[in-house]
């Protein structure tokens, strides 16, 4: 018996420190690494208004009577993108291959109007100062985080695998969907009329002085400012309360 207790107390010992190897290796292939061999480079490409990239860069972009585009990175990284404007007037920028492991990827935009961004891939994103523009359609997945400081009359949302979305500014409108524990922190960002579907322990705050359209489900909740009237279609023990 005490023969039995030394073996399984091994046994559990080698299991543990396989676990832990396993674990150590998954970290340290998903960190994100300063460049080996740090070099950028400049795009010249204009005339668009709209963008896409679906990798973990860290994008800012800023408003400018002129286009520019510029990342830093590895050498290695950088040799690998894939960077274009279709003819949709999109900005697509990615890489050709796949690799476990990437180095950190700086990418730095200028641009008159922004219309438009998809971003996935854990994509990190910083947009300010854009005014005077009407629409705005953000679509965020894959963890991706991005903040947002501009005003625009309306606002267009999709949010979904945990994405993480702050706005700051004013408009008329934000409508959108919120899915996958996707958050949105809009208590900085005052509209007249909110219209939002949220499931999947998604949650929302919002400042809305004029109308609030919610549908929440699958333990979601929304928290608001202001005094609108408010519509809501609540389930699964999801919440819309006044903040």
């Amino acid at each position: 018996m005490k023969k039995l207790r030394v073996v399984s107390a091994r046994l559990a010992s080698f299991v543990f420190f396989i676990f832990a190897l396993q674990s150590c290796v998954f970290i340290d292939g998903d960190a994100r690494l300063d460049p080996k061999n740090p070099d950028s480079e400049t795009f010249d490409l204009r005339d668009f208004d709209r963008l896409e990239m679906g990798s973990a860069f860290d994008v800012k972009v800023r408003q400018s009577g002129q286009f520019s585009v510029f990342v830093r990175g590895d050498r290695r990284d950088i040799d690998d993108l894939e960077v274009f404007v279709d003819r949709s007037g999109k900005l697509v920028i990615g890489y050709r291959n796949y690799r476990v492991r990437r180095y950190d990827m700086d990418v730095d935009i200028t641009m008159p109007v922004l219309r438009g961004v998809d971003f996935s891939g854990a994509t990190v994103s910083t947009i300010d100062g854009f005014t005077n523009t009407r629409d705005l359609e953000v679509e965020l997945s894959g963890a991706s985080k991005s903040t947002i400081d501009g005003d625009w009359e309306r606002v267009d949302i999709d949010l979904s695998g945990a994405s993480n979305l702050t706005l700051r500014g004013q408009g008329l409108s934000l409508i959108g969907d919120l899915s996958g524990a996707s958050k949105l922190n809009a208590f900085d960002y005052l509209v007249d009329n909110v219209d939002l579907g949220l499931s999947g322990a998604s949650s929302a705050h919002v400042s809305v002085d004029k109308s609030l359209k919610v549908d929440a489900s699958g333990g979601s909740s929304l928290r608001y400012r202001g005094g609108p009237e408010v519509r809501s279609n609540v389930s699964g023990g999801s919440s819309v309360k006044k903040d």
